[in-house]
């Protein structure tokens, strides 16, 4: 891929997690394809369940926005960093809605097929500051120092 081509794909990534539809976010992906959020304990293999993560997520959170400062790729991978922003306005994970807005950074590494669907996509972040920005208590407000 060039980095032109890279760039549009996570823009069409992008659109796809931020859309509350989730066939156009199933539709980037090929068949078999795997899923792997190790910071939410959550894997997905097949349409059927990355329909279902998907779905749960645009179910709880609103206001998504997803910004790619840096992606490029060598082959078949892809490493896309992103940037997202969002407001829990239902239950996440089994947390009841705040209405809280947050944010995080993480990267996204991806194995596309031949025809660029993406065949896995294992995304690191750090849950713990996403977790903090969605509690009543705030890093730092913990009486610690």
């Amino acid at each position: 891929m060039s980095g032109e081509t890279i760039a549009a794909f996570a823009r069409r990534y992008g659109d796809a997690w931020a859309n509350p539809d989730s066939e156009l976010f199933v539709a980037l992906f090929a068949p078999d394809a795997t899923y792997r959020d190790d910071q939410v304990g959550r894997f997905s293999a097949g349409h059927a369940e990355l329909r279902a993560f998907h779905s749960h997520f645009v179910s709880a959170i609103s206001d998504i926005r997803m910004d790619f400062p840096r992606a490029f790729g060598s082959g078949s991978d892809l490493c896309l960093e992103w940037t997202f922003s969002g407001q829990q306005t239902g239950i996440y994970h089994g947390r009841p809605p705040t209405g809280i807005a947050f944010s995080g950074v993480g990267v996204a590494v991806m194995r596309l097929t031949e025809d660029g669907l993406i065949r896995s996509v294992v995304d690191y972040y750090d849950s713990g500051a996403v977790r903090r920005q969605l509690s009543e208590e705030r890093a730092g407000d913990d009486g610690q120092g």
